[in-house]
């Protein structure tokens, strides 16, 4: 038996059920909860192609300096400064992207249609940041899924665990 990665992709993206979270004082790590069974869940996508994209248009510098083992004048490439104005564009653009669809989320007391007004609005609440950046890691997480595979002619592959497969 030969290790298969999976590779899963959604372009759309995935529901996820609405679960609580909080950082621990003692530890500063952030603790989940359990989904709400029936309750409000957002539709998220994984960012990986609006990174991509930004990437693409993003300005850079580049520079020769001075490599200290070699004696020799490298070249480095980095990315300039983004502006504040750039900065908040970004990450509205970011939250307009991530989140795809939304249902039985209340915000200011209407229920969310999932508008780019709405979603920027909504990521601004801690919470709601914290559970979509939380899905966005199971969904980078569970994008290459290790199985089993009956093909004896593939090579073995890695050892490691299966991702966990359900948020929380």
């Amino acid at each position: 038996m030969a290790t298969v990665i999976n590779l899963q992709t959604s372009d759309d993206g995935v529901w996820f059920p609405f679960f609580y979270s909080r950082i621990n004082p003692d530890t500063m790590d952030v603790e989940y909860d359990e989904p709400i069974e029936d309750g409000p869940r957002m539709k998220i996508r994984n960012p990986v192609d609006f990174f991509n994209d930004r990437n693409q248009t993003r300005k850079t510098k580049s520079e020769f300096v001075l490599n200290k083992k070699t004696r020799a004048m490298e070249k480095v490439v980095s990315d300039l400064e983004l502006s504040i104005a750039q900065k908040k564009e970004e990450s509205e653009d970011f939250a307009d992207y991530v989140i795809t669809g939304a249902e039985n989320f209340k915000l200011n007391g209407k229920l969310m249609k999932a508008t780019r007004a709405e979603k920027i609005a909504a990521m601004k609440i801690p919470i709601v940041s914290m559970y979509v950046n939380r899905c966005v890691q199971l969904l980078q997480e569970q994008s290459a899924v290790e199985e089993k595979d009956d093909s004896s002619n593939l090579q073995n592959g890695s050892t490691s665990q299966k991702t966990k497969a359900g948020p929380g």
